[in-house]
């Protein structure tokens, strides 16, 4: 075989004709079949292993909520019932398929004792400083919820535990159910606006909020925003861990 080379190119997947030419006699054609071909096209792409995928925000959150429950011996059907959720509800947030508000985490991390920011750590690190780049920022909530915002965690991975955790509130929508924005959870939350205005409740007061103001409050209460104006608005909410006994 030494005497034989490749013969043109084969156009691939139009030619149907691999052609092989000798250097002394000429050329000669050996037709082989398309299928055949395909075959072993099929056959060098499953050879190779497929790039493993890093778990999205939600996945890695969950799996996190679901080590924790089993290292405490609690049954799905009891940590639902300890944060007001449906056993349906946990188990797709432990299964990363929804996302959760910050009250939800904060419940959850409550009821497991723990900070919310124990589902945002990264283990195996001694690190005491983390620097978050701007496209670095990890959006827990995303867009079209049926909240009407998303939010960014700004301290997403760090590998210890904090004494409170920030986020960055995004409310692009011009009209927003405050039925779907009613939260409650461990801890102090402080409200720092950064751009737009709204209304926000906190318990059966109203408080109207613009650039500069800061609202802080007791998170056991039920608060929510309530109305937009001119959005986008975005906000600072720095939410305070519950100190845990241990």
């Amino acid at each position: 075989m030494a005497g034989w080379r490749l013969g043109g190119a084969l156009g691939w997947p139009y030619q149907k004709v691999l052609a092989l030419k000798s250097v002394r006699s000429g050329s000669i054609e050996i037709r082989l079949p398309m299928k055949f071909l395909l075959r072993k096209l099929l056959l060098v792409r499953k050879a190779k292993p497929a790039p493993e995928e890093s778990p999205t925000v939600e996945q890695f959150i969950g799996q996190r909520i679901r080590t924790l429950r089993l290292q405490r011996t609690v049954t799905l059907d009891q940590l639902a019932d300890r944060v007001r959720l449906t056993k349906g509800q946990l188990s797709k947030i432990e299964n990363g398929l929804v996302s959760s508000p910050v009250s939800t985490l904060t419940r959850i991390a409550s009821a497991l004792g723990v900070g919310p920011g124990y589902f945002f750590q990264v283990d195996g690190s001694e690190r005491r400083a983390v620097l978050i780049r701007k496209n670095e920022r990890k959006i827990i909530v995303g867009r079209g919820s049926k909240m009407g915002h998303y939010y960014q965690s700004l301290a997403f991975g760090l590998p210890f535990e904090k004494d409170f955790e920030p986020y960055l509130m995004n409310i692009e929508e011009q009209k927003i159910d405050p039925s779907q924005n009613i939260f409650r959870h461990p801890g102090h939350e402080l409200l720092f606006m950064l751009e737009g205005e709204m209304d926000y409740r906190h318990d059966d007061q109203i408080y109207h909020l613009g650039p500069g103001d800061s609202l802080f409050f007791d998170g056991t209460i039920e608060h929510g925003p309530v109305m937009v104006y001119s959005p986008p608005v975005r906000f600072l909410s720095i939410i305070s861990n519950p100190k845990v006994e241990r």
